[in-house]
């Protein structure tokens, strides 16, 4: 086909492919006008999907407390599980104060996942040690030593968009000793709290099957109450001390541990970071989920086969669509209109995100499809393409896709194929042809 070059094909071939600089600009001028010109689109380029798992990830430096746990048919067991060091601005309670009970407060946060008509559980144990990450940092892979047996536990219905806090009573005879050591002046500083009381650990209780839930680490929200009175002429005068969670980026003293139980799953074998589990066998799917650390690594194998199409030629625009399958998500497990694109190398460790002329790329669901109950994630994956083409020596690298907030959240997302019977994940292209 060889259609009339015209000033509208001329216009759209300047903006397309002056996105970047490194990109070929078509120049107007004699010399091209008098060329022929051939517009093609092309979706027949091999699009690989596979799924691999981080061997861990960063949990020290997120703002949101994660605890549940619920079972899921495709992924397994999925865990989170919370562990904190308190701290307190102020060490004074007054000589006369007396003790009258203990409360954890949680105030949620608004994130949850999965089905919250469950009871779920929150078990509180005692840390046996001070949180001290060997490399400065905590994982979703780290644990730390707690006592056994739980100090409390609390049996709930979570509320997290209709409640404001969830509150557990604490025996008084687990921070009667603190009460009495700050009242004393023996504990005045979080150096001497830290060597009486370690923290807690949140544990969902082992059976749970209901949901994971978010809860903020704000200290004006979140933290342990010390109820007290004080005596007085006139009645006794109620008051409050709190702790709340020390949470310092720089030298970390909170974090969630988030895991999977993958036994009888696609996933069980990814044990290592460099695994990748194509989606030919794993039902024609790939998979994200975030806390736990599983993303979507996409590669284009054939594109290179480009160059033997007669003439010299340019990208012009390349649109990977790709299909969460409409029975995967739902109101109570919901996916993100919006993922993250970044660049791994052949290890799957991430470099760069992936930018455009427009700016950070991300796969977005298309709006107008979204409207005819279409949903498909749309990636502008031109400039990436250009890159592959032009590298030397060739090399294995990839794109990899996963949900924002990937350390602060438990989202899961599946994702059809290339060879899915449903709908293909598909690479377009249009190609510009000139000087054939």
């Amino acid at each position: 086909m060889k259609p009339t070059i015209h000033i509208l094909l001329i216009l759209i071939l300047l903006i397309s492919c002056a996105e970047r600089d490194d990109i070929p600009t078509l120049e107007v001028g004699q010399d091209f006008t008098d060329s022929d010109v051939r517009i093609i689109s092309i979706d027949s380029f091999t699009v690989e999907l596979s799924t691999y798992k981080f061997d861990s990830i960063n949990t020290s430096s997120t703002n949101r407390i994660l605890i549940g746990q619920y079972k899921d048919e495709i992924f397994g067991v999925t865990r989170a599980e919370s562990y904190m060091e308190l701290t307190s601005t102020n060490y004074s309670i007054p000589d006369d104060a007396e003790l009258d009970s203990i409360a954890l407060i949680l105030n949620y946060d608004r994130y949850f996942y999965n089905d919250t008509t469950k009871i779920s559980s929150i078990q509180v144990h005692l840390l046996k040690d001070e949180l001290r990450p060997e490399d400065d940092v905590f994982y979703n892979t780290s644990r730390e030593v707690f006592e056994e047996i739980p100090v409390a536990s609390k049996n709930f219905f979570p509320e997290p968009t209709d409640e404001d806090s969830l509150h557990i009573s604490i025996p008084i005879e687990v921070g009667r000793l603190v009460f009495e050591q700050i009242q004393d002046n023996i504990i005045n500083d979080n150096e001497e709290l830290r060597n009486e009381f370690k923290g807690f650990s949140l544990q969902p209780a082992p059976d749970d099957d209901s949901s994971i839930i978010g809860f903020t680490i704000n200290n004006a929200e979140t933290y342990l109450c010390f109820f007290y009175t004080i005596p007085g002429e006139f009645g006794d005068e109620e008051e409050t001390f709190d702790l709340g969670i020390n949470f310092n980026e720089t030298f970390p003293t909170f974090f969630n541990r988030i895991q999977s139980n993958t036994e009888g799953t696609f996933f069980e074998n990814l044990i290592d970071q460099e695994i990748n589990l194509s989606s030919s066998e794993s039902n024609n799917r790939s998979y994200i989920q975030a806390g736990v650390g599983m993303v979507t690594r996409i590669q284009f194998p054939t594109i290179k086969n480009i160059f033997e199409i007669p003439g010299t030629g340019t990208i012009l625009d390349a649109t990977l669509r790709i299909k969460p399958p409409p029975q995967t998500f739902s109101d109570l497990r919901p996916i993100r209109d919006s993922l993250v694109v970044v660049i791994a190398d052949q290890n799957n460790e991430l470099g760069d995100q992936l930018f455009n002329g427009e700016g950070l790329v991300f796969a977005n669901i298309n709006e107008e499809d979204k409207e005819f109950n279409e949903i498909a994630y749309e990636i502008p994956v031109g400039v990436y393409l250009e890159d592959e083409l032009s590298e030397s020596p060739e090399n294995d690298n990839s794109i990899v896709i996963f949900n924002q907030n990937f350390n602060n959240t438990v989202d899961r997302i599946v994702l059809e194929g290339e060879s899915s019977s449903d709908f293909e994940a598909q690479l377009i292209v249009t190609y510009a042809i000139y000087d054939e």
